[in-house]
């Protein structure tokens, strides 16, 4: 669609083109989506919010929109017109809204309805005809089955089913090899405490237990009912240090008795 703009400027909505001479080269060649927004402005006279042009612009047609992207080529759009001597272009509204300035002379100078890029999306919106009556109703039969073609098949059935069978036994070889921790109550007063240690004895669990309340009251751990302690740490109980060390408070649950677990980790700690 082509337009004459104040009587003397030429704007070509298929190119996005402006010049002065309807036959001359063009002075101004706008970018895809400048062209795109200048002309949904002048098919849409009147206030128009953000959104609107936003949608129908840059979401409509694939692309990401944005405030920031609208700005940048409303600027553009003004710069390119103020260099004809046409200012306010495209004029603000209050609260965000924009309108294409109606003191412009806007002249439709030829009769193609829509722009490329609107085209398409006004073809989405189209109602499919009806389809069309198919009068042959013959039915093509399928030939019959060779020996070749029955035995590849056999093949392929033999070994979908031996894959099968390695994918169950690589389960239950799996389910084998898990490792079951099995943990063992340590007596720590008020805290229900676990640990995961196999074999505890009376020297270790006092030195068990003075480490756990360290590592407790260092974190800011109380003890609570209906709550249970797991604690860990790497030397065994054999050194000064702490080393690695872990700790998981946890609420009890009918169904898990170690369900809702906060944990703690710390790296050689003292």
């Amino acid at each position: 669609m082509k337009y004459k703009i104040n009587g003397f400027l030429y704007y070509d909505a298929i190119d996005g083109t402006l010049k002065l001479d309807e036959q001359a080269t063009s002075d101004t060649q706008l970018s895809i989506t400048a062209n795109a927004l200048l002309y949904f402005l002048i098919q849409h006279p009147g206030v128009l919010t953000r959104d609107e042009v936003m949608k129908k612009v840059w979401d409509d047609n694939g692309l990401v929109s944005s405030n920031s992207n609208l700005n940048q080529y409303l600027s553009l759009l003004r710069k390119s017109f103020r260099s004809y001597g046409i200012d306010n272009v495209i004029v603000t509204i209050p609260r965000g809204r924009l309108e294409i300035n109606s003191e412009l002379a806007i002249e439709v100078i030829d009769g193609n309805p829509l722009h490329p890029l609107f085209q398409q999306a006004s073809d989405k919106d189209v109602l499919p005809s009806e389809p069309p009556v198919v009068t042959d109703t013959k039915v093509q039969e399928l030939p019959p089955q060779t020996e070749q073609q029955e035995r590849r098949w056999m093949i392929a059935s033999a070994t979908v089913f031996i894959a099968a069978l390695a994918l169950l036994w690589t389960a239950i070889v799996t389910e084998r090899s898990l490792h079951i921790v099995i943990l063992t109550e340590v007596e720590s007063g008020l805290c229900e405490l676990f640990s995961p240690e196999l074999m505890i004895n009376n020297a270790m669990g006092e030195k068990y237990k003075t480490n756990f309340k360290a590592v407790r009251d260092k974190l800011g751990l109380s003890c609570a009912k209906d709550e249970r302690f797991i604690f860990y740490y790497g030397d065994k109980l054999q050194s000064n240090g702490l080393g690695r060390t872990y700790i998981a408070r946890c609420a009890e649950n009918e169904n898990n008795p170690y369900a809702y677990c906060d944990n703690y980790f710390y790296y050689s700690w003292k």
